[in-house]
């Protein structure tokens, strides 16, 4: 398989973030993705998804995590522009809170076309949001020990990104909601235990010859080589209401990605275990260390590793970013925060408005 490993320095990050375009009286989605792109008159910013209540925002590389937190507001803002030009409000959250997923139309294309006719019913329930954060690395040997770094590290990143506890008008009790409705599709959740590249290539070609993929890229793992930007992907989180929770969270990436090792992957059935407890309880999550035999609860893990990683974030200059993590442990994660505004206001159509504005600070 051709790939785009070392077109550039290793280490540069960039992110996709998924957003929900919302009608601003009614607050419900609006299927407004062909006209926000078109506003954008051919830039690359902006792209669509599989639901047209989406719009995907996509940022350009950056060298250092810095950067990219001091540029990810004007870059919403610009998005919220394009989405006003057509009526519609940008909102990041995993999940709606109340518009039903089923009733959204899905974007035009041959490749929405064909998952649909693939998925059937199931890709008519993807008016999901997530954030998927690409780190480069050097070759495909690197890629499949990033991989395998990031795998073990799922359970905790899906904690601190849960952001989808409502949906179809109720609090489901998730943390992150959107997980479960994803892991419908196949070839999702937890990667396979890849023990090189050359593991990795064996696998995809196999499922490309025998029909069931055309490409590598219908492999949508929490955490997948992407050969044509020449990074490893992050898949498993819900994109953040908050722009300094994506740069915390691109900053605790790029640390595991650079300072992933040789170790053996670990099993994806344990991992999904531990996902699980995430999904469910988010912060408050309890996860269970296969190797050592004990119970370890997600924040002081989450503190743990941040110290763990501090001499690699001050290689990389986003010591400062990796900190916004322990502001995520403490203030909680953004499916404690909907929890909080909805108890304050008291309808979901005021937490779709303090959502918004939360998205695009004033």
């Amino acid at each position: 398989m051709k790939d785009a490993f070392g077109a550039g320095p290793p280490h540069t990050v960039g992110v996709e973030e998924e957003f929900q375009l919302v009608d601003p009286v009614s607050r419900a989605l609006v299927p407004a993705v062909d006209g926000v792109i078109s506003a954008g008159n051919g830039t690359n910013l902006v792209t669509s998804e599989l639901s047209r209540s989406c719009v995907e925002m996509v940022s350009p590389v950056f060298e250092t995590v810095a950067e990219l937190a001091d540029s990810l507001p004007g870059l919403r803002r610009e998005v919220a522009g394009m989405a006003r030009e057509n009526g519609a409000e940008i909102v990041a959250a995993g999940t709606h809170p109340f518009s039903d997923p089923t009733e959204q139309p899905l974007a035009e294309g041959a490749h929405n076309a064909r998952i649909e006719e693939e998925m059937g019913w199931v890709a008519r329930t993807q008016a999901i949001y997530g954030l998927h954060v690409h780190v480069a690395v050097p070759d495909g040997e690197a890629a499949i020990r990033a991989v395998n770094a990031l795998a073990r590290r799922v359970p905790l990143l899906v904690a601190l990104s849960a952001n989808s506890p409502f949906w179809r008008g109720s609090d489901t009790r998730l943390a992150s909601t959107r997980v479960k409705i994803f892991e419908m599709f196949p070839r999702s959740g937890p990667p396979p235990a890849f023990h090189d590249w050359e593991d990795f290539d064996r696998h995809v070609e196999t499922l490309v010859a025998s029909g069931s993929i055309p490409d590598y890229s219908w492999c949508w793992w929490d955490a997948r080589p992407h050969l044509k930007f020449g990074t490893v992907e992050l898949r498993a989180p819900d994109v953040q209401t908050d722009a300094s929770y994506t740069a915390a969270l691109v900053a605790l990436v790029q640390c595991l990605v650079a300072s992933a090792d040789d170790r053996a992957p670990e099993d994806p059935l344990f991992i999904a275990e531990n996902k699980w407890r995430a999904v469910r309880h988010g912060m408050d999550a309890t996860f269970y260390d296969f190797a050592a035999e004990r119970s370890v609860p997600a924040r002081p893990l989450a503190r743990d590793l941040v110290e763990e990683l501090r001499s690699v974030s001050q290689d990389l200059r986003c010591e400062a970013e990796l900190e916004g993590v322990l502001e995520i442990v403490d203030r909680g994660n953004g499916a404690d925060l909907q929890r909080s505004a909805f108890e304050k206001n008291g309808s979901l159509e005021g937490l779709v408005d303090h959502l918004a504005g939360a998205t695009v600070p004033g």
